[in-house]
């Protein structure tokens, strides 16, 4: 927050465009801060611990009610001005899939081998991995096949997004998408 409303992104001052209706979302945000990314947007995610956690979607909400209760957030026509990448989004989907034809032209030294067919998204977040792998529009053709794994947030139960499959791990997950793509 000190960053987010200091004049020119220097801690320990405020910027005097603050609150001032004669100027874009009120001011805030207009005085030279620095742009504000996070790179996860998952509420939940899994680890050792035998219950999913907050993740960086959960900083994201909070610092956004806190936003509000310090700027008057929305209702007083002040935004949060951030930028969101990580699944869902079409941009990182776009990303793997450019590493994935790049990768596969460097496996089989050949640069023209067409668009890749088919390509599996193996996740374990409903909301994030299958999300966007059942969202994503590739630019170059190929079909994205969603697999839930029980391996993580997603323990059972309707998921909020429906895979193509759901599977007890990854390794079920592989062969799976081997037999769907008909490899011996």
């Amino acid at each position: 927050m000190d960053i987010l409303l200091s004049s020119q992104g220097i801690l320990g001052t405020l910027s005097d465009k603050n609150g001032r209706a004669d100027l874009p979302n009120r001011g805030y945000q207009q005085d030279g801060q620095p742009p504000l990314y996070f790179s996860n947007p998952d509420l939940w995610w899994a680890a050792g611990y035998h219950m999913p956690r907050l993740g960086q979607g959960g900083f994201r909400e909070a610092l956004e009610g806190v936003w509000a209760a310090t700027t008057g957030g929305p209702s007083k026509g002040v935004e949060l001005k951030k930028t969101v990448v990580g699944k869902p989004y079409q941009c990182t989907y776009e990303f793997a899939e450019k590493q994935l034809i790049r990768n596969r032209s460097r496996i089989f030294h050949a640069e023209n081998l067409g668009p890749l067919r088919r390509v599996y998204m193996v996740g374990d977040n409903p909301e994030s991995d299958i999300r966007g792998a059942n969202s994503y529009r590739s630019k170059h053709g190929s079909e994205w096949y969603s697999i839930l794994v029980r391996t993580g947030v997603y323990s059972g139960g309707e998921p909020a997004w429906t895979p193509k499959t759901i599977v007890d791990n990854v390794k079920k997950a592989v062969e799976w998408g081997l037999k769907s793509s008909k490899w011996s």
